[in-house]
């Protein structure tokens, strides 16, 4: 039997281990954390951390592994392409892993390259900051974590240290970058590569809590942008793949767009975008099972993908009011719009507001729809806290 060798087993890897499943691939996935693996939807399950990569990929080898992958998670990604190299498999170089774990790493190419990217500077710090020529507001953000971890606008130089403590503790390699903040639209791009040539998928739009931690609540596919502002868009994202060094796989693109048309790159990963938008939104628009995609690249084969334009799609997140949650009511059967919703929260918890990354988000409703639908996510799940 096909053997797959999967990298994480939170909630963005179920889509991943499910779809493998179904193509009669036998799953062997790596965590600290079991969770998402109780109910056997895994083959083989192994409790170390996706960070020891030679543990990994000693297991790796004695499995004899026909590919290795992960969604939606930039931690995976060091150790997919580490153990796909050192067991000549399908995956990115290591150079191109750090490009786009990495954002100071990454600025710095783009920049390299002339590619439009806010202007960034990377701080350990506070005692080695410098204004320079700087203008507030400004962005704090680790330099290596994603879901809004650590993310934080500042107003003030007097701000800095604080909301630099906050980013340092995020993140992994203790560094943060901070650049300077940029007020437009905000979209993803959504790419899948092969052998170096990258094929456009689609655009997301995207909503934020906004500041100061700027948390994604919603999103939307298609985006609500012109013809030739999406062209320009996919010409941008995919020159800058290149000069990352992508070459296989999924890849997700958070770009900014101006009020006077200007286009900036906030970041690139090179793996599916989380917040189901891979595992379901590019399926419902497009009819791309883009899951299966990434794990056909892993396994060394790739289908050019065949777009439609089906009905639009999006996901909304709950973020209820702080407190004790006291009842939760669920409505999501009375709308004929909403695919499939969640609740990641349950009666006594305690509720934090306001959200400071994804992981504290309640839940979520996913709809499909002839246009961007008017519901709201309370009118659906309403959590009720005191």
């Amino acid at each position: 039997m096909i053997k797959l060798a999967i990298i994480g087993a939170s909630y963005l890897q179920v889509p991943l281990i499910i779809k493998a499943r179904e193509l009669g691939i036998e799953t062997h996935v790596f965590s600290w954390e079991e969770d998402q693996c109780r109910n056997n939807i895994c083959d083989q399950f192994y409790p170390i951390s996706i960070t020891e990569k030679e543990q990994i990929l000693q297991e790796c080898q004695a499995i004899q592994i026909d590919g290795i992958t992960s969604i939606g998670s930039d931690l995976a990604m060091p150790t997919v392409n580490y153990i796909a190299s050192q067991m000549n498999l399908t995956g990115n170089s290591l150079e191109s892993t750090l490009l786009t774990t990495n954002k100071f790493a990454m600025r710095r190419r783009l920049s390299e390259h002339n590619l439009p990217c806010p202007r960034f500077k990377k701080i350990n710090s506070s005692d080695e900051w410098t204004a320079d020529d700087f203008v507030f507001p400004l962005i704090i953000k680790p330099t290596d974590r994603s879901g809004s971890r650590g993310v934080a606008k500042i107003q003030t130089e007097e701000e800095i240290p604080d909301a630099l403590e906050r980013a340092l503790s995020e993140s992994l390699v203790n560094e943060a970058i901070i650049e300077e903040f940029i007020e437009g639209k905000e979209i993803s791009v959504e790419m899948v590569s092969w052998q170096g040539t990258h094929h456009y998928i689609t655009c997301t739009d995207k909503v934020s809590t906004g500041e100061p931690y700027f948390v994604e609540i919603e999103h939307h596919v298609p985006a609500s942008i012109t013809a030739d502002l999406e062209s320009r868009i996919v010409a941008l994202v995919k020159e800058a793949l290149t000069f990352l060094g992508v070459e296989y796989g999924a890849s997700h693109s958070e770009i900014l767009i101006t009020h006077e048309g200007e286009i900036f790159i906030v970041e690139i990963g090179a793996r599916m975008g989380g917040d189901n938008i891979g595992s379901d939104l590019v399926k419902l628009f497009t009819g791309y099972d883009f899951v299966k995609g990434v794990i056909e690249i892993a396994m060394g084969t790739f289908t050019i993908p065949r777009l439609k334009q089906l009905k639009h799609a999006g996901i909304f997140y709950l973020t209820p009011k702080a407190g004790r949650v006291t009842a939760i009511q669920n409505r999501s059967s009375d709308f004929q719009e909403i695919v499939r919703s969640e609740i990641l929260v349950e009666v006594d918890e305690i509720i934090e507001f306001p959200v400071t990354n994804s992981a504290q988000r309640s839940g979520y409703i996913i709809y499909t729809g002839n246009k961007l639908v008017s519901i709201t996510p309370e009118e659906v799940i309403k959590i009720i806290t005191e």
